[in-house]
């Protein structure tokens, strides 16, 4: 009875830990914080005019956000029409809303089955666009340093981490172990768990290494260069936002704290980033708030209701579009294929579990992103 509660409370937990995290933010943000201040300042500001200008602002977000990601499936060799991603993008922003996972399995089934890709290059796809974006908020950053002032000096801990993985990283692209290369030997039904455990883990490295591999240096660079269009509209939709609540930050310092505040709130560890963005936008903006701490919590809070709001609105405006097109059941057959390529299960099982998709087709290998002289 045990052994079958425990998926169930795993499950659980899963589910609970991001509202506790969300909540544990949330206490630490407000705490001192005059809430009848708060709701002064959240009522004095100009929420009608935030609030139509928001509207515009995601429906372009969700274009920005499209586009990168039509040109890095091109640029892997996928042809898919832009308009009907536009759809599916749009659409699993709910999911998203609901479930942070479920909506990057919208987009990875799609791929699978339009881009007839397999589950593994096609989720190898959207580790390589969500790796992107986070060392693109982070390269903005790191401009911190040299002007953001002694509040940037407490990013110098994870700059440091990062920029060491970059070069490593890029060490790896350019002479990549042997072992990245090629998948793993045979192995036979007769040999222990922990080796069957590592050719599994060697496995799942090899498939999600090789697209990363054909993008090369050259494939990551333009990947960001794509991807920098969509971070200046978060960035001028955030600026505006900050000046309704009356929040003076400079320019350049806005366009190198709020990347911080965007990789903070990116983070799957709490809903919607309630609570751990409201944590760094109080820590970064305050000095810059002629009225103090509750103005900062007042623009932060907003924004994340304004945008959970309008993700909410955008996916079920597009979600008809997108059911009509098969995004449910293109999330759900990517999640049961994606589980069950994760369990540990006997080598005479291991190749079924690979992939529960056809062999690539014409547009099922992956193009290199660069061309490799």
């Amino acid at each position: 009875m045990a052994v079958l509660a425990l998926p169930a409370m795993r499950s659980l937990l899963r589910r609970a830990l991001p509202l506790l995290i969300a909540a544990a933010a949330l206490f630490l943000a407000l705490r001192g914080i005059n809430l009848s201040e708060l709701a002064t300042m959240t009522k004095d500001a100009p929420l009608l005019p935030l609030l139509a200008f928001s509207g515009l602002m995601v429906l372009i977000n969700c274009a920005a956000d499209t586009l990168a990601m039509y040109y890095v499936f091109k640029w892997f060799g996928l042809s898919l029409r832009f308009t009907e991603l536009y759809v599916i993008r749009a659409a699993t922003y709910t999911l998203a809303v609901i479930n942070y996972h479920a909506g990057q399995l919208g987009i990875i089934g799609y791929i699978h089955r339009v881009g007839k890709v397999p589950l593994s290059r096609a989720s190898a796809y959207i580790l390589f666009i969500v790796g992107v974006w986070v060392a693109l908020l982070l390269m903005f950053a790191a401009g911190s340093l040299a002007l953001g002032g002694a509040k940037a000096a407490a990013l110098l801990p994870i700059l440091v981490m990062f920029f060491a993985g970059l070069v490593v990283y890029s060490l790896l692209l350019t002479w990549p172990p042997r072992f990245l290369l090629s998948g793993p030997p045979p192995v036979s039904a007769h040999e222990r768990l922990a080796l069957r455990l590592w050719r599994r883990l060697w496995r799942v490295t090899h498939k999600l290494w090789e697209p990363l591999y054909q993008a090369g240096i050259k494939g990551h660079a333009r990947a960001l260069l794509i991807r920098v269009p969509h971070l200046l509209v978060l960035l001028s939709w955030h600026f505006v936002a900050l000046r309704c609540f009356h929040i003076d930050v400079p320019v350049h310092i806005a366009m190198l704290y709020l990347p911080v505040v965007f990789a903070v709130a990116s983070l799957p560890i709490s809903v919607q980033g309630l609570g751990t963005s409201q944590v760094a936008a109080k820590y970064f903006f305050t000095e810059f708030a002629a009225a103090g701490e509750e103005s900062v919590l007042a623009y932060s809070l907003s924004m994340t209701a304004i945008a959970t709001a309008s993700n909410l609105i955008m996916g079920f405006l597009f979600l008809g579009r997108g059911t009509r097109l098969g995004l449910a059941d293109m999330a759900e057959s990517a999640a049961r294929g994606l589980d069950s390529a994760a369990e540990v299960a006997p080598v005479s099982a291991l190749g079924a579990a690979e992939d529960r998709s056809p062999p690539a087709e014409t547009g099922g290998e992956s193009v290199p992103v660069s061309s490799r002289s």
